[in-house]
């Protein structure tokens, strides 16, 4: 009768044990799911033939140097049509040369891929990074909320 007694105290633990691994497993792959970027708002990837942009003309703004500067995107229903920035005054030019060869580059890529979402060239990753921002917030301004 020990025996017994032993063996439904050890299944007791294993079961534990396995609700335990299993809700870590399951919070493991909830943060995944909400953690990676690029997973949350799919909208802005890939305008689909419903239209999810109020068209118009929206921007953000990038402080260089303490003045401001507009990264600018135009977007119709169905997709984007123009990715720009603002006319950078001459001492931001200075102290950001590659800003606005950057935005080009950029640009160029959103509008081939119809998406925000790209994977830039590891070429200058802050610049890229600090632009991408700017127009996936301008971006956001523009889509259609239902």
């Amino acid at each position: 009768m020990g025996g017994t007694r032993f063996l439904v105290l050890q299944m007791k633990d294993l079961i534990k044990v396995g609700a335990i691994v299993l809700l870590g497993v399951v919070l493991v792959i909830l943060a995944l799911v909400f953690l990676v970027p690029g997973r949350g708002n799919r909208s802005t990837e890939m305008p689909g033939a419903e239209g999810v942009f109020v068209p118009g003309t929206y921007s953000s703004t990038i402080i260089l140097n303490n003045k401001p500067v507009e990264v600018r995107v135009t977007v119709s229903e169905n997709e984007i049509l123009s990715v720009d920035m603002s006319d950078m005054a001459e001492i931001q030019r200075v102290f950001y040369p590659l800003f606005e060869p950057r935005m080009q580059d950029l640009a160029e890529e959103i509008l081939r891929h119809q998406s925000a979402y790209i994977n830039p060239s590891t070429d200058y990753p802050v610049t890229t990074n600090i632009l991408q921002r700017a127009v996936k917030a301008a971006l956001d301004m523009a889509l259609l909320r239902h």
